[in-house]
């Protein structure tokens, strides 16, 4: 007979202990995740702000996502989705797109139903109307999107300067800001009609990529004299690395010290998360998110992904509920229809699925944390596994476990042959089912 289990308990306890002298607690937390100690380290990683925002913006991005209409109800599952993690800011429209004054406050008591204290924030503020209105509804903030390119900012300004142009209507002169001077004065008039009406106004930067220093400097500057409660830092072409973040974050810090600094990154180079990250480290403190990073074009910084990376390489709390992570990705690509990849991070479907590798697979015995540097459960996922070609015996057995099929030892040979023989013909793994067939199959022919 094969000896099973492999080890012997005292050989499990030894080697746990072995293993646990590489851990550190923090950056090992039994049950939750074990990562290397050196993301805890303020002289190789550097310094973390006491407090960091995630701002979900996803009830936004997902009006402006190819192919996607959400209905009502669709909409109104998911925002109430997102509050009910625990982020501290949503961002539920921005401006122009349609939605009604009954409907911007039912968004309102929607999420203050659930959480009083999380913020609500529309983006696209193009007139003092604007802020008007947002007070008029219950919406805590306003977002300013100033592009550098001052004297060609009309043609990103709004969306109702392409309306008048049709119906061959005038430009109001808030539409045709076509200089520095007068979009600095622009964004200081939101300020104070912010600051009339009780509504923060963010005046953030977009298009940070086109960005020269001399005008992220003057601008903070200007917003900083006005009383600017919020700055955030937008990268809408994806064109700027983490290092460069970092420098315009830091120029931010310099000349507007009293304000809050954001960041908005996108994803063209899968660095979004990486640019948020180092963001934070040079003082931001309000990440724009998303649920399962869902924008128009390459995305935003993954809400589950950055939270992960906060709260398990670096140790930073969020106040997000890490098991609604994974449920909430499933219904981001139900009412969505865009599906995520099979390993997307943190929230995928095989992300914790390392194959049917023989020594992988028994290390669960000894201690799941090892292969794996999270536990699925901790974010509402689940750890899969299959029979492969790697997998040997005790894999095999494993599995037949997991699915409560009772087999005599001696069988359990003869079914991961027959397993992979079908894997041959089909050219893929077997389902469990397929499994259980063949495993009813040897069975039969066995006796």
């Amino acid at each position: 007979m094969p000896r099973y289990p492999v080890f012997t308990p005292e050989e499990i306890s030894a080697f746990r202990r072995v293993i646990n002298t590489y851990r550190e607690p923090g950056s090992y937390a039994p049950g939750q995740w074990s990562v290397s100690p050196l993301n805890r380290r303020s002289d190789i990683v550097g310094t973390f702000p006491d407090n960091i925002v995630l701002r979900d913006i996803a009830v936004r991005t997902t009006e402006q996502m190819p192919g996607v209409i959400l209905p009502a109800a669709d909409r109104a599952r998911l925002l109430r989705a997102v509050v009910e993690t625990g982020v501290p800011s949503v961002q539920v429209g921005a401006f122009g797109r349609n939605r009604s004054r009954d409907e911007m406050r039912a968004d309102v008591a929607l999420v203050k139903a659930i959480n009083p204290h999380c913020e609500v924030v529309y983006g696209g503020v193009s007139s003092l109307d604007n802020v008007r209105l947002a007070a008029d509804v219950g919406i805590d903030s306003v977002q300013f999107w100033a592009a550098p390119y001052a004297e060609a900012a009309a043609i990103t300004a709004s969306n109702s300067l392409y309306r008048k142009a049709w119906a061959d209507e005038a430009y109001t002169d808030e539409e045709l800001v076509s200089s520095v001077a007068a979009q600095l004065e622009f964004a200081c008039q939101l300020v104070r009609a912010g600051q009339q009406h009780g509504v923060t106004v963010s005046v953030g930067i977009n298009q940070l990529s086109f960005a020269p220093e001399a005008y992220v400097i003057q601008y903070c500057q200007a917003m900083q004299e006005a009383g600017a409660a919020e700055i955030v830092l937008y990268d809408g072409s994806s064109g700027m690395g983490p290092e460069g973040y970092a420098h315009m974050v830091a120029l931010a810090r310099q000349h507007a010290p009293d304000a809050i600094i954001g960041v908005h990154t996108h994803n063209m180079f899968d660095l979004a998360v990486a640019c948020a990250l180092t963001a934070a480290r040079a003082g931001a403190t309000v990440l724009e998110v998303a649920v399962n990073g869902y924008c128009s074009a390459s995305g935003q910084a993954d809400l589950a992904a950055t939270t992960l990376a906060l709260e398990a390489l670096y140790g930073i709390p969020t106040g997000i509920d890490l098991a609604r992570l994974t449920p909430l990705a499933r219904l981001g690509e139900e009412v969505t229809g865009y599906k995520l990849p099979w390993n997307h991070p943190v929230t995928g479907r095989e992300v914790f699925n390392w194959g049917g590798t023989e020594f992988v697979i028994q290390e669960l015995h000894i201690d799941p944390l090892i292969h794996w540097c999270i536990e699925p459960q901790l974010v509402g996922n689940d750890r899969r596994w299959d029979i492969t070609f790697d997998s040997g015996p005790y894999t095999m057995l494993d599995k037949l476990k997991t699915l409560g099929v009772q087999v005599d030892m001696a069988l359990v040979e003869p079914v991961l042959h027959r397993v992979h023989d079908e894997m041959r013909r089909l050219r893929r793994v077997l389902t469990d089912d397929e499994v259980r067939t063949v495993t009813e199959a040897v069975q039969r022919k066995r006796g």
